[in-house]
């Protein structure tokens, strides 16, 4: 059964996507640990498309849908904002001391880090981003 909200691009909304998030974490019976994880990647994309997707326009939709099954949790984020695929961000260099280090790009690394699988499509004017997360 696939679970979903519609929140609005104001940061204000990710208090309506954590609710979302541990009511049905806590209902597939996900470990709090693992839980976190997913609540990092989840909270890092959608604020990337609150802050940037929409330069300039207030009100804007952005969909989150969320799917247990066969072991795998699959979140769906999708937006009608600006073209933007996160995964061809260059990988950041987390050799360099923070100092040295180009602004940017981390977050979809940490992202990618926590989720076993992230993938990107744009379809009928939308950015459509889903994440895995094999549950063992």
């Amino acid at each position: 059964m696939i679970n979903t909200l519609h929140i609005k691009n104001e940061l204000e909304q990710l208090t309506r996507l954590y609710e979302f998030l541990d009511l049905h974490t806590s209902a597939y019976g996900l470990e709090e640990q693992l839980t976190m994880q997913i609540k990092l990647a989840l909270e890092e994309v959608v604020t990337n498309v609150i802050l940037y997707a929409y330069p300039n326009k207030k009100d804007q939709d952005i969909r989150i849908d969320m799917n247990y099954g066969n072991k795998q949790l699959a979140i769906v984020i999708t937006d009608k904002g600006t073209p933007f695929n996160p995964l061809e961000m260059k990988e950041p260099d987390i050799t360099l001391p923070p100092e040295e280090r180009p602004i940017g790009g981390l977050g979809i690394y940490l992202v990618k880090q926590l989720m076993t699988e992230v993938t990107y499509s744009r379809s009928s004017g939308k950015n459509i981003l889903t994440m895995t997360k094999d549950i063992h």
